[in-house]
């Protein structure tokens, strides 16, 4: 049984059908969502655009999470997304640590750098103008 959910998990995940995760997962008791579904969740709330809701997900595999830098990434995605770019540019630099390869991560963090060196300089200019 479990297994096939995680594999039907998976085939909605490659079909895009991200809300089908949503509410399979949401169909379980909280109390037995453990830190694999929470990952499936948070993933599937990512690609919603339901980043808060995601991030709290993440937060439950934490533990399992901080030497993964595709746990790292996910996070980072959702700080990025929430305009939160301190902690995107610090996740991205993590999962960039773990795993220096991985060309999505570089992208988001050249992004979060960027955006955030750019607030700094309209933030800088208001300042001169007050």
């Amino acid at each position: 049984m479990r297994q096939e959910l995680i594999a039907q998990l998976n085939r909605w995940h490659e079909e895009d059908k991200y809300q089908e995760i949503v509410d399979r997962i949401k169909e379980t008791p909280t109390i037995l969502i453990d830190e694999e579904l929470a990952t499936h969740l948070g993933r599937a709330l990512n690609n919603l655009g339901r980043y808060k809701e995601a991030l709290k997900w993440f937060m439950k595999t934490a533990d399992q999470g901080k030497k993964d830098p595709l746990w790292h990434f996910r996070v980072g995605y959702a700080h990025y997304y929430l305009d939160q770019l301190q902690d995107a540019i610090r996740e991205f630099e993590i999962a960039h640590k773990l795993d220096p390869e991985d060309e999505d991560t570089i992208q988001f963090l050249e992004w979060s750098r960027n955006e955030a060196a750019a607030a700094d300089t309209e933030t800088a200019e208001e300042e001169e103008e007050e």
